[in-house]
């Protein structure tokens, strides 16, 4: 499944260039969370899909599962979580363990990303697989780029975990089709209030990723 890591070297500046290259879009699809996470209230009930394709975490994914039929869900769901990955593997790929470095220069050494890694890579050499099927987030897929593992094994482990997520939001959607309902509800009625809310979330969430402490 993977290969010895490469070495820890700095990256120069034509590779410090390919790493924001690569690092483009996840980082354009993560804002874009904060956009569809502002305009919650005005999508949910309206444009369900469009909201998930902006923001498309485990509550978004379960009020617009309420909100669409099955196959149009988990396409566009898919998708979205997906579209990611395939950049993050090949970033990791690329620049093995030299990817964590950039990220605490970037971020800080304690950045949550680079927290999130320590804890996974501990399990990954014994059961890696699983982890990227229970997983595959943002820092799943560096690291099993960063271990080298083959693209056709992380494709197809990635999107079974992936579809197999949507699958249980979506049955759990079903079952508790009454209570998210009333929510969906709630949160039309009082579209404005709630939308204040998501603002302020954003900006305490963006401001206490710039403050994060950088020592160790």
């Amino acid at each position: 499944m993977s290969e010895p890591e490469l070495p820890r070297t700095p990256l120069d500046d034509e590779q410090r260039r390919r790493v924001k290259r690569l690092a483009a879009f996840p980082v354009a699809l993560a804002l874009a969370a904060y956009v569809g996470q502002v305009l919650t209230s005005s999508l949910v009930d309206s444009q369900p899909l469009l909201l998930i394709s902006l923001n498309a975490t485990d509550p978004m994914l379960l009020l617009a599962a309420h909100q669409t039929g099955p196959l149009a869900f988990l396409l566009v769901g898919s998708i979205r979580l997906f579209a990611p990955d395939l950049f993050l593997h090949q970033l990791g790929w690329e620049f093995g363990p030299a990817t964590k470095n950039y990220i605490a220069d970037e971020f800080g050494k304690n950045s949550g990303l680079l927290r999130t890694i320590a804890v996974l890579e501990r399990w990954f050499p014994r059961v890696g697989w699983l982890l990227l099927f229970l997983v595959p987030g943002y820092p799943m897929c560096l690291l099993a780029g960063i271990a080298r593992m083959r693209r056709v094994p992380f494709v197809a482990i990635n999107l079974a975990g992936t579809l197999s997520r949507l699958l249980l939001i979506y049955w759990v959607s079903s079952v508790f089709d009454g209570p998210i309902g009333a929510v969906v509800r709630f949160i039309s009625r009082f579209s404005l209030p709630f939308t204040l809310l998501m603002v302020l979330l954003v900006v305490l969430q963006s401001g206490r990723g710039r403050n994060r402490p950088t020592g160790p």
